[in-house]
């Protein structure tokens, strides 16, 4: 058996706060650039030293960035020996290192509990780096990706939850999505929707109120036509069956 194989696995957790899970206990990770490095290995995969030294130290001449590249990754190796690898000029993680943001780099199902702690904004701890704008604009990507997957897999949950008519559940999931997205104006429709054919008028009233006065206080702007058109067919209908049956059809037709 080589040695590759005996060694045990490694899972590093990106979201929340970073930490490493080996076989003798878990580490947390506090230093910044060892997060960098570790989370543009994860999503790059195998990366030269001097991209990562660049990247991670814009401005810096090569022998610094060089230095303290090599700095991190011996830190990073005595906390967690053999994590990352090295092969002529690249650096890469082990085969046995395994992390839970695969689906953000591969054709991959978002985890639904991750979808649903997705608005906390919980990737690599939430950490920004505004002084530097080629990893910002890396990490924007990302979270990106992380709410667009959150929203749509939400959203089928929630079109699976209406179209069943629990709509208990519908309610739910279509308010984690205005948690994620707050401007969302389709997910505010269905939810008013939804709360009319749950028999919850006032609630459906209350919620365009709630997302009128959100989207002036945030963006300066009123929600648009469909948004308020819908809004004044709630208060202008009381119990009208026909309109019953419009929202419900509606519902089972409802996309993102």
């Amino acid at each position: 058996m080589t040695t590759q194989a005996k060694r045990s696995r490694i899972e590093i957790q990106f979201l929340g706060q970073v930490q490493v899970h080996a076989e003798t206990g878990s580490i947390v990770i506090n230093d910044k650039k060892a997060i960098l490095l570790m989370f543009v290995l994860a999503v790059r995969g195998a990366t030269s030293r001097q991209q990562m030294a660049s990247l991670l130290w814009p401005g810096t001449d090569a022998e610094h960035s060089q230095g303290s590249l090599r700095l991190r990754i011996h830190k990073i190796n005595r906390l967690c020996p053999g994590l990352i690898q090295s092969h002529l000029n690249s650096i890469f993680f082990s085969t046995a290192t395994g992390h839970d943001i695969g689906f953000l780099t591969a054709d991959e199902e978002i985890p639904i509990s991750v979808a649903l702690d997705a608005h906390r904004d919980n990737l690599i701890g939430a950490l920004d780096f505004p002084e530097n704008p080629q990893l910002n604009a890396i990490l924007s990507h990302y979270k990106n990706q992380l709410v667009s997957k959150s929203t749509s897999l939400l959203y089928r949950h929630a079109r699976a939850a209406a179209t069943s008519r629990s709509l208990d559940q519908a309610v739910y999931f279509l308010n984690r999505i205005l948690l994620l997205s707050p401007h969302n104006e389709t997910a505010c429709r269905n939810l008013m929707r939804v709360h009319v054919l749950n028999g919850c008028r006032a609630t459906a009233i209350e919620t365009y109120e709630a997302f009128r006065r959100n989207m002036r206080e945030s963006l300066g702007i009123e929600p648009d036509s469909k948004t308020k058109r819908l809004h004044l067919d709630i208060l202008s209908t009381q119990e009208d069956p026909e309109y019953q049956t419009r929202i419900s059809e509606a519902l089972d037709s409802m996309i993102l």
